[in-house]
């Protein structure tokens, strides 16, 4: 491990998981949920391979002392409540810590068996709310580190967008941006800013409204505005029955929706299937250009293939050289 300090928002728990875990050989998470209404989240998550007896017995010890021992709630909560506390006062921002929880657990995936250690609080007032906006940032103050192997992710509010990053993240979707280590942040990074989502169906709505009350507001005059020439009664359901045809042309409906993609996941869906054996195969990783060669699919279907996996959460692509390094999720 490098011999950068993370950034003091980790320290607690990052020396916490040392003194009882092996943290060189495990993936650290850092995640920031971000809410609307200022109630944020604070997510630390250890994660590490319990492939050999000594991890596994490791692992065990640290939950004994996490489960039997209250102090280790009790210091966790006085030192994030205290960094809280400064982050306020360096943001003249009001702020809160509370809803504090610590769990241990395991779990089985395709690359094997992980002990997981969780920790987590709610932190109000973590981002910046400013009219529309969203952002974050302020609270980096000082910069951080985070180690080869660790991810940094920030999630995005609901019924919110990203409009501006700095830096740009490692992996980017519609819920989160992800930042993959070793990196090194400036102070006040990273700094996002988030926008309100408008809906296509609310703006539609509203286009329809205005046509009908335009259109009602022309029969309205149109009909009491001449009263002079005599009308027989069929010709009026007839003049009628064409106003009415006249205020219902295609415009008025609302936009046709995007054709849905579902037919096109259901097609790659044993294009991905095979990707996901050949990867289960080969230990839960494989180069790309391996994937290429043994399935072969071209170089751009396979890119195309990989990235909406990526985009649905089923793998990770890591740069290793020239290449990419695919790997199960």
């Amino acid at each position: 491990m490098s011999g950068k300090t993370p950034l003091w928002i980790f320290s607690f728990v990052f020396l916490v998981l040392l003194l009882f875990l092996p943290v060189s050989t495990a993936e650290i998470s850092y995640t920031f949920d971000i809410h609307e209404d200022g109630e944020d989240w604070y997510i630390i998550e250890y994660r590490t391979l319990l492939d050999s007896q000594s991890r596994v017995d490791e692992f065990n010890d640290f939950k004994l002392v996490v489960e039997g021992n209250s102090t280790h709630m009790t210091e966790f909560e006085a030192n994030m409540h205290s960094i809280v506390s400064n982050a306020g006062i360096a943001t003249s921002r009001p702020m809160t810590a509370s809803d504090f929880d610590i769990s241990v657990s395991e779990q089985n995936t395709a690359t094997g068996h992980y002990g997981i250690v969780r920790y987590s609080f709610k932190w109000t007032h973590l981002a910046k709310v400013s009219g529309s906006s969203i952002i974050l940032g302020d609270v980096f103050f000082g910069g951080q580190y985070i180690s080869n192997g660790d991810t940094f992710i920030v999630k995005v509010p609901a019924g919110y967008k990203v409009s501006g990053t700095t830096p740009e993240p490692d992996v980017q979707r519609k819920d989160e941006l992800i930042w993959n280590g070793p990196r090194t942040f400036n102070s006040g990074e990273p700094n996002i800013t988030f926008i309100k989502e408008t809906s296509w169906l609310l703006v539609a709505g509203i286009l329809i409204l205005l046509l009908v009350a335009g259109a009602l507001i022309y029969l309205i005059k149109n009909s009491t505005g001449s009263s002079n020439s005599p009308v027989k009664p069929q010709q009026v359901v007839e003049v009628e029955h064409q106003k009415i045809v006249e205020v219902e042309p295609e415009e008025l409906e609302s936009p046709e929706p995007l054709q849905p993609y579902v037919s096109a996941d259901s097609i790659l869906e044993s294009d991905e299937d095979m990707i996901i054996s050949m990867l289960k195969e080969s230990g839960g990783a494989m180069m790309q250009s391996g994937i290429v060669k043994n399935s072969g699919f071209s170089k751009s279907k396979t890119s195309s293939l990989l990235n909406k996996m990526v985009e649905d959460g089923l793998i990770q692509r890591v740069k290793k050289g020239r290449e990419n390094l695919v790997r199960l999720v």
